[in-house]
């Protein structure tokens, strides 16, 4: 099952990022990297996360530079970064999350209905990240943007 989501994953979070964001993202191949490219600037991780359930349960984590967030967040709403709050940045986040679960869920299953619960957002330290890495089965893609990369994972409940 793993192996059907990833391509699905790559797809659906390519284009939200391109369409919602201006942005085009290269996946990474293979697994995870022993440090991936957004841990080398020196920017704090923000973590977003949302819960679903319908023919699978589980849980979408999004894990983003804060400075990769911030731009995203302007060219979202069209601000200058002068303009965009922490509060802002944090609630594009959590829609980022919640345009790229839904979109995930109905490319496995259109014939599901899916409950999405609220998405949440908020700072993470790399230790969490990678403990919050190795909860759960699931498959997880790394993206890149020629500058900055992002960690997309997706684990199942049972």
């Amino acid at each position: 099952m793993f192996e059907e989501i990833r391509p699905i994953a790559i797809s659906v979070i390519s284009k939200v990022f391109e369409t919602m964001f201006f942005i085009s993202l290269t996946p990474k191949e293979g697994g995870l990297t022993e440090e991936p490219e957004f841990l080398q600037a020196p920017s704090s991780i923000l973590k977003g996360e949302i819960g679903f359930q319908g023919r699978y349960k589980g849980r979408l984590k999004l894990y983003l530079p804060s400075d990769l967030a911030r731009s995203m967040a302007c060219n979202f709403m069209g601000l200058g970064e002068e303009e965009v709050s922490e509060s802002q940045t944090s609630d594009m986040v959590k829609e980022l999350c919640n345009m790229i679960c839904g979109n995930l869920v109905c490319e496995l299953d259109r014939k599901t209905v899916w409950n999405l619960t609220l998405p949440v957002s908020g700072p993470i330290s790399l230790q969490e990240m990678e403990e919050d890495n190795n909860k759960g089965s699931g498959t997880t893609v790394e993206f890149s943007d020629g500058g900055q990369g992002l960690r997309l994972t997706v684990h199942f409940e049972n």
